[in-house]
């Protein structure tokens, strides 16, 4: 799991010791403003919050909760929100809270439209700007691609990976840091850029391509996440994998015999460097280790033959929840995942 280096809090997270949570390796606090299209919606405890962290000496970030109906109340929403950041001093950008699900029925196009007018009425007044929403909004609901060219983007999706492109990612919303007594919203910042305002370039994640070699042929290759690499009850001889930017490099383990050398190449056709695998002897675990781009770490599972995945890994990492490889040794696998988080 990436390093957990952020909370979000509004008013209804008091009693906060912003001092202890430094301690516990916090450093950056996004605070609620407040909600809706009226300033006197603010946050009760925005003041205080951006007070006692500052002090703290934390990065801050404030973010401002939607239930907008149209472009127009989208507006209205900005403008209330920058009332009630006046004068504040952000380490971080203004991020709009779309989650609400009163405002699915406008549909993908009218949301993208109040999310960007939202952003560039924030960022007239020289702050920056992002989106906040849950990976089934940006899917299915947000225009994503659009979104992530021009503001900041906030992901919540409370699992052990995150599985778009995102400046934050909201991992968990009942995360325990020192400080605080209760549970809350927990985050890992992938792009400290966010934090200078120097570039409002991201970090972009590399692409990842990757197939498998079983039942005497090559697989079809799968981009990330896209789809699963292998074929239920099919054992896997062979894996191949490359990677748009960055270094990369990777091996498997044989069944009842030991690891292969690595190998970074990514030719079907060299048995030397081009893959990881010897066609016809079935594997039982992998390692991946990816470097060189932003702080993002391979990320991969395998699925033991005819049963479930285990557990993700992130490059060979080892501890009391990482094994440092995907597999078990002794079991076949017949599918693969991969990705870069």
């Amino acid at each position: 799991m990436s390093k957990i280096t952020c909370v979000d809090i509004s008013e209804f997270q008091q009693g906060i010791n912003f001092n202890k949570m430094k301690n516990d390796g916090i450093k950056a606090v996004i605070i609620r403003a407040g909600y809706g299209r009226e300033s006197s919606q603010k946050d009760s405890m925005f003041e205080s919050h951006y007070r006692n962290a500052k002090a703290a000496g934390f990065k801050i970030g404030a973010y401002w909760y939607s239930y907008a109906d149209s472009v127009s109340d989208a507006e209205k929403e900005a403008r209330a929100c920058l009332e009630c950041i006046k004068g504040k001093s952000l380490d971080m950008p203004v991020y709009y809270d779309l989650e609400d699900y009163s405002m699915i029925k406008l549909g993908k196009t009218k949301l993208t439209a109040i999310a960007e007018r939202f952003c560039e009425t924030i960022k007239k007044s020289n702050y920056r700007a992002g989106v906040y929403a849950n990976l089934n909004w940006f899917n299915n609901h947000l225009d994503y691609d659009d979104l992530k060219k021009k503001y900041s983007i906030w992901l919540a999706q409370y699992n052990n990976i995150n599985e778009l492109n995102c400046d934050i990612w909201q991992n968990s919303s009942t995360g325990r840091v020192s400080g605080y007594n209760d549970r809350l919203d927990t985050n890992v910042i992938y792009n400290e850029d966010i934090f200078s305002g120097k570039s409002d370039t991201k970090v972009e994640k590399p692409t990842l391509t990757y197939r498998v070699f079983a039942d005497h042929k090559w697989y079809s290759e799968v981009k990330g996440l896209s789809n699963i690499a292998g074929r239920k009850k099919q054992a896997i001889s062979a894996v191949a994998l490359k990677v748009s930017r960055g270094k990369i490099r990777y091996r498997v383990h044989l069944l009842n015999g030991d690891w292969l050398p690595w190998v970074d190449g990514y030719d079907i056709k060299d048995d030397i460097n081009g893959y990881a695998g010897i066609k016809g002897k079935v594997i039982d675990g992998l390692q991946v280790e990816f470097e060189g781009v932003g702080n993002y770490k391979a990320t991969y599972r395998v699925r033991k033959q005819g049963a479930g995945f285990w557990d993700w890994q992130h490059n060979t990492e080892k501890n009391s929840e990482q094994d440092g490889y995907a597999g078990l040794f002794g079991a076949k696998i017949d599918g693969v995942q991969i990705t870069l988080t």
